[in-house]
């Protein structure tokens, strides 16, 4: 047999084939149309300029170290990850800057986490018609050398992109991790200077044991671009409607934006927004629409599906939402059950599920518990 063929083109869901055009009764309603929405949805950005991780063999303590560049107040700044066998992770830095916003997400997806201030962590990362250049060099808290070299040289290089696996996280995360790498590349075996080197010593670029679009690469790949939110961070507390004024069918709130149906006066919502700094957008859409929570009558209960949109990008990957009402209390489930991986095994997007329990006494006391946990089968 000969050497399997992976293609990263075209890998998305057909976003409005699986979502069809699911319509709510209005039988699920028994209380009149109010003019507001209830949302039970958030969504967190986190900006990085951009990414490059390399996996490599045989080295005792580590098998992996990333790269990101982050653009701060003007300068460039790098942060290192070293990935260990004994499942921690060593962060390294040289400016408390890039840690705003992300030390919190990164020990609320990941235990076992080590955070280094250095001095100095010498890189390069750049791009152009040939591929990649990249570099980097630092001391570990060993105070032992990591060092990598990679130069592609492949005539007119051509990036994709991709929704990245994120399966090595706690049995409770904190939220859904998006982690969409526009502009991506897989490093290409062919004419590539590339060399790693763990603490003096020679350490072997992990081979991909399948071909990615007809060529050998590496477990190496980076991201000119890389888009990264965070889907529903657990919460527990109240929760205010969003007040509509009519006829408008598009409403902000916070750093949200829904795009509604009106259901014969019931407000229903559609799709869900949220927009980083620099105008990347991930968007849910949703059929049926999310019904109006604060009309819904005890029993209903409403099954539909989700597709994600980053940018203009449409069924980056997608599922099935389910929820119930029973007196003045909404369960409301999402499980993601769709995507594409580029290695077999169970879709690492199945593990999640997301909870969550409305209670609904009256318009001024509504509250809130959800959250996401991983799962088996």
């Amino acid at each position: 047999m000969g050497i399997k063929n992976v293609k990263i083109k075209n890998i998305f869901i057909d976003h409005h084939k699986y979502l069809g055009k699911r319509e709510n009764s209005l039988k699920i309603y028994d209380q009149p149309p109010r003019n507001m929405i209830l949302s039970p949805f958030n969504m967190m950005f986190d900006l990085m300029d951009r990414l490059l991780v390399v996996n490599f063999e045989d080295d005792p303590i580590y098998y992996g170290i990333e790269l990101q560049i982050f653009h701060k107040i003007g300068k460039e700044y790098p942060l290192v990850i070293m990935y260990r066998k004994d499942n921690m992770m060593d962060i390294y830095y040289t400016n408390e800057i890039v840690l705003k916003d992300r030390k919190k997400m990164v020990t609320d997806l990941y235990s076992n986490v080590s955070f280094n201030q250095l001095e100095d962590i010498e890189y390069k990362f750049q791009f152009d018609e040939m591929g990649l250049d990249a570099y980097l060099f630092l001391k570990d808290k060993l105070e032992q050398e990591i060092e990598f070299k990679i130069k592609e040289n492949t005539p007119g290089r051509e990036l994709t992109s991709i929704l990245i696996p994120i399966g090595a996280v706690s049995k409770k995360p904190k939220y859904f991790p998006i982690v969409f790498l526009n502009k991506f590349g897989m490093i290409i075996k062919k004419n590539t200077e590339i060399c790693v080197k763990i603490h003096g010593i020679l350490r072997a670029t992990t081979e991909m044991p399948v071909q990615m679009n007809k060529m050998k690469v590496y477990i190496a790949r980076y991201s000119l671009e890389p888009i990264i939110g965070n889907w529903n961070n657990a919460f527990s507390g109240i929760i205010t409607p969003v007040l509509l004024k009519s006829p408008i069918l598009t409403v902000s709130d916070e750093n949200m934006t829904y795009e509604l149906v009106n259901n014969s006066d019931y407000y229903e919502i559609k799709q869900i927004s949220g927009n980083d700094e620099e105008g990347h957008s991930i968007s849910f859409e949703f059929s049926p629409a999310i019904p109006n929570f604060i009309s819904l009558g005890n029993d209903s209960k409403i099954k539909g599906r989700f597709s994600c949109i980053i940018d203009e990008k449409k069924g980056i990957f997608a599922g099935e939402y389910f929820l119930v009402r029973t007196r003045d209390i909404i369960e409301f489930h999402i499980t993601p059950n769709k995507g594409w991986q580029p290695f077999p095994g169970k879709l690492w997007l199945k593990t999640y599920k997301w909870n969550s329990k409305i209670q609904i006494r009256n318009i001024g006391d509504i509250k809130i518990t959800s959250y996401w946990r991983k799962i088996k089968g």
